[in-house]
């Protein structure tokens, strides 16, 4: 018993010790948002991430996000009528890329409209459970079955890593036997648009499968620092620091010139491209890179449908019980659903 006690005794010491050194560190890495005339109908985000340097605060600020991530969607539980399954990809390399299935139950040996989704979170955040809870959306409301892969993160894993993953994972979702190949879902948000975004391509290149609709939500898209919303919300949820220290991170100091794919804004060839949603949101770093890739893409001739959600910060979607947020997952859903249709006549 004397024994237990010390152990449980140390232990607690231990926990205070690692809490009195880390906190002060992570908390370096978040940044208090400036208020903008954010939608009322949302709440006021109180911290930002803010990765502002590779020293050992930003590394550990990682660590403890992808533990406390990783563990939370874990832990999350499907909504009723929904199945959450373990997914498992044997990447290229011979590395087993996690992630989940998210399906309607009962529907295990049903073709369904499938959905690969690109998770955010800056190329370093793992699965979060937000879009855990988008992705159960459209399975319950598109009848579609989603696959998630947890790609491998930075700053361990550069390009090409995180978009080889999706990449497979794509490979993975064509070869299943419960596949519509006809009903293919290329879909990303933040960093994941940008992942989005390459796997478009790269599966055009590659005549891999012509994908039905291709969805890219406040979508990351290029590396350049020009654009007017940068400094027009510098300090916003995703701050100017972090964009420009992200992207570093995915790129690890390499030219763009020698990484194909990578910037889905410098790609020149939108031939065979299925009907794109993209929809920035109005208070964020990444509005007018989002709009700027919209416009491209429309003079290459995609049918392009564009929708800024007024008064929206960026990941503005993971507070589901915002009536903004339900219109907005309800227009999303209802342009696949038009989409779909129209791919059947």
């Amino acid at each position: 018993m004397k024994k237990k006690k010390a152990g449980l005794l140390i232990g607690i010491g231990i926990a205070l010790v690692v809490l009195v050194v880390a906190v002060p560190i992570l908390t370096s890495l978040n940044t208090r948002v400036t208020e903008y005339p954010y939608s009322p109908e949302l709440p006021t985000p109180g911290i930002g991430v803010d990765i502002k340097n590779d020293g050992f605060a930003m590394r550990a600020y990682i660590a403890w996000n992808k533990f406390y991530n990783n563990t939370a969607s874990a832990l999350w539980r499907a909504p009723e009528g929904i199945v959450k399954k373990s997914l498992k990809v044997t990447a290229r390399d011979g590395a087993e890329i996690g992630g989940y299935i998210l399906e309607p139950a009962g529907s295990e040996n049903e073709t369904l409209t499938t959905m690969l989704y690109c998770h955010g979170g800056a190329f370093f955040m793992p699965i979060l459970p937000s879009s855990l809870g988008c992705a159960a959306y459209y399975v319950k409301e598109l009848n579609c079955r989603v696959f998630m892969p947890e790609y491998r993160l930075t700053p361990a894993n550069p390009y090409p890593t995180p978009v080889n993953d999706c990449y497979d994972t794509l490979k993975y979702l064509a070869e299943y036997k419960y596949t519509d190949t006809e009903k293919v879902i290329i879909y990303g948000e933040s960093a994941g648009g940008d992942l989005a975004a390459e796997v478009m391509h790269m599966c055009r290149d590659e005549e891999l499968l012509k994908p039905m609709a291709h969805m890219l939500i406040y979508p990351v898209t290029d590396c350049a620092q020009h654009y007017a919303s940068l400094s027009e919300y510098e300090h916003a949820t995703w701050s100017r620091e972090a964009n420009l220290n992200m992207w570093k991170l995915y790129l690890d100091g390499r030219e763009t010139s020698a990484l194909p794919y990578a910037v889905p804004m410098l790609m020149e060839n939108y031939e065979n491209f299925p009907p794109v949603y993209i929809e920035p949101s109005e208070m964020d770093t990444l509005r007018d890179q989002a709009i700027a890739y919209a416009e491209k893409m429309r003079t290459y001739g995609v049918d392009v449908t564009e929708t800024v959600i007024e008064g929206a910060y960026h990941g503005f979607d993971g507070n589901m019980d915002s009536e903004l947020v339900k219109r907005t997952l309800e227009a999303r859903v209802n342009w696949l659903k038009t989409i779909e249709k129209e791919s059947q006549n």
